[in-house]
């Protein structure tokens, strides 16, 4: 077991009666669900999502905890936070809530579920056990290559405002995104993507040896085939495009592989990347 302070996501709270109401129409996440079990007094339990621009560009991804029954907080990128709130603000109109921005360390655990860790409900898509808690302690636990490992990226790490559509970032296959539920900002698009099976490109994991920079091509022959959104030892990710994955990758050089786990296989074409 390890866990880790994320430097790179803070904490904002919505406060108030409506908060389901106007979080349904802002974020992409199963808002619905998450006030079903808010009215069972089912507490403390993770939801993804993400905010999205109207033309469907993510300003930033989104963890959910109802931490009452008139208060949620929001576990969002740090650098996102400032627009969310101004955003959240400006949106609130007559609804009866309050946008704060709070203080509290946002911390992951991997491997196992210390005493007031919740579980990150990307697990339950990608397996293996990890979680967060908020105000607690951390230590020097390596989250980066734990989710790098599990191809799975994160706002304020790995892409910034702007950088990605939710579905580039699988947040359509990590049941971030509600396809069902009325308007939302950003909806149209992501909705269209979705159902016309116009999706370009996903974050993947690349494995290799060395380091790879952040924003260095991957290419096969002379064609790029992605660009590296975050590099590490051994393991980093990439955003890809799906239809150039076939043939023999390389980095700066070097060879790659370009891994799909196995919770994305069902939403890949096979390919012969090797």
């Amino acid at each position: 077991m390890s866990t880790a302070v994320l430097t790179h996501r803070a904490l904002l709270s919505v406060c108030g009666p409506d908060w389901a109401a106007f979080l349904k129409g802002l974020c992409t996440a199963h808002i619905d669900d998450l006030a079903a079990e808010v009215s069972r007094g089912e507490f403390h339990r993770l939801h993804y999502g993400a905010f999205l621009r109207p033309q469907g560009k993510m300003i930033g991804d989104c963890l959910l905890h109802a931490v009452s029954a008139d208060e949620i907080w929001l576990d969002v990128p740090l650098d996102a936070r400032d627009e969310l709130f101004a955003k959240l603000n400006m949106y609130r109109l007559r609804a009866k809530v309050s946008i704060a921005m709070r203080d509290e360390a946002v911390v992951a655990a991997m491997n196992a579920l210390p005493e007031g860790f919740m579980s990150d409900p990307r697990s339950a898509v990608t397996g293996g056990v990890y979680g967060r808690a908020y105000g607690a302690a951390g230590d020097d636990g390596d989250w980066q290559s734990f989710r790098f490992a599990l191809g799975l990226a994160e706002g304020g790490a790995d892409f910034g405002a702007d950088d990605l559509y939710a579905i580039d970032a699988n947040l359509d296959a990590l049941n971030a995104i509600d396809f069902h539920k009325g308007c939302y900002v950003g909806q149209e698009l992501t909705s269209r993507m979705k159902r016309r099976g116009q999706i370009k490109n996903r974050v993947l994991s690349l494995r290799h040896e060395g380091r790879l920079n952040k924003g260095a091509e991957v290419l096969v022959g002379e064609r790029k085939i992605g660009e590296v959104l975050s590099g590490g030892d051994g393991v980093s990710l990439g955003v890809m495009r799906l239809d150039r994955l076939a043939g023999e990758a390389i980095c700066a050089g070097a060879p790659v592989f370009v891994a799909i786990p196995d919770w994305l296989k069902d939403l890949i074409p096979e390919t012969h990347n090797g």
